[in-house]
């Protein structure tokens, strides 16, 4: 029965890609602060369910704030970076973190629909991402799962004038700075 469901969605049942050497995709700079490479390792090409990146953060370099409607599986490859996530609405509260520093071999889940930002405490890092392309709405029926990030969101804030977003883009910013030098210190002694 699975086998007539695999040849019924015409789809190719065994797929190989590589960490390193698979397409690089193109960076979107609104969703990272500084330098960052990516390598498109799963997608709807070669995966039913999946997508992965191999995503290579220069010195110091960080995904901004966002979340998506799928978990999230970190896997770090090289070097030490950090997460950090948000446990409230970042609206009302940008204070109430957890954050973690990621070493080789480390393995995180971020759960859905959590605010959250990760990537380089100061010298490169990588690690893999991995999840679900696809969720289920409340209806039952299957869509493509979403991400929100932090430019889009502030700038839709609706019952903020272009002032108050452009102070809650520089409070945002220097709270993820404060949160990175706060690790980079705690390794430090």
């Amino acid at each position: 029965m699975l086998r007539i469901i695999y040849l019924k969605i015409n789809y190719k049942i065994l797929a190989k890609g590589n960490i390193n050497f698979s397409n690089k995709k193109e960076v979107n700079k609104d969703y990272f602060r500084g330098e960052v490479d990516m390598i498109e390792v799963l997608n709807k090409n070669n995966s039913v369910e999946h997508e992965m990146y191999h995503v290579f953060f220069k010195k110091g370099a960080l995904t901004t704030l966002h979340f998506h409607e799928t978990e999230q599986i970190l896997i770090t490859t090289s070097g030490k970076g950090i997460l950090c996530l948000f446990k409230e609405n970042i609206i009302e509260n940008l204070e109430s973190t957890e954050t973690i520093v990621l070493e080789v071999g480390d393995v995180v889940s971020i759960p859905p629909l959590i605010w959250h930002f990760h990537g380089s405490l100061k010298d490169d890092f990588s690690h893999i991402a991995l999840r679900n392309r696809d969720t289920i709405d409340s209806s039952g029926q299957k869509r493509q799962a979403g991400n929100v990030w932090e430019k889009e969101f502030v700038d839709n804030l609706s019952h903020l004038n272009k002032s108050e977003i452009q102070q809650f883009s520089l409070k945002i910013e220097q709270k993820v700075k404060e949160i990175v030098q706060g690790e980079i210190m705690k390794i430090k002694t």
